[in-house]
């Protein structure tokens, strides 16, 4: 073996896969009996985003913790949208990994600009260099993982979203794309 490899601990290889494009789920779900209000906006970042169709529209599947607020929206609503934050959103998005959207209404606790979004029911996070409006098809469960496929219906993006994306491998490694070739 050459000796300039260095062995990957078997629970970290998916990081040599891991395109590690950043994205903000973004969606709307109930919250528990007695809230002043009937249901809240939420968001929370995730990495593991994939397209897998685009003809005739495109198709998207992400993994997120069943245990997580976005999922249970996500199973509730049966729609969401991905929203691509810019590498100047590290510190939102760290911010918004940190704290549950079941405990915290995260627009509000973090001061979060916001817009709405144009075909369904959900806020996205001013700053962002596009989205993608989705309603869901199914949701396949893997042990503690929701692999959700959505199906796109409107997306919207800034001409250099591609350049401008935060991508995340793990904890320590961060990366903004390269040039354009």
């Amino acid at each position: 073996m050459n000796s300039i490899y260095e062995e990957i601990p078997a629970n970290e290889a998916y990081s040599l896969q891991n395109p590690g494009g950043v994205i903000f789920l973004c969606t709307r779900g109930s919250v528990p009996e007695g809230a002043l209000r009937e249901s809240r906006y939420n968001f929370a970042p995730l990495a593991w985003c994939t397209p897998y169709e685009y003809d005739p529209i495109s198709k998207i599947l992400l993994v997120c913790d069943t245990s997580h607020k976005t999922f249970r929206d996500i199973q509730e609503n049966s729609e969401f949208a991905i929203a691509l934050p810019s590498f100047d959103m590290r510190d939102l998005i760290e911010q918004a990994g940190s704290v549950s959207g079941f405990a915290v209404d995260k627009f509000a606790h973090f001061s979060v600009q916001y817009f709405e979004s144009k075909s369904i029911d959900v806020r996205i996070p001013s700053g962002v260099v596009g989205w993608m409006e989705c309603t869901l098809e199914r949701i396949v469960i893997e042990g503690t993982s929701g692999i959700v496929f959505g199906a796109v219906k409107q997306a919207f993006a800034e001409p250099d979203a591609w350049a401008r994306r935060l991508h995340y491998v793990n904890d320590e490694t961060w990366y903004k794309p390269g040039e354009r070739l």
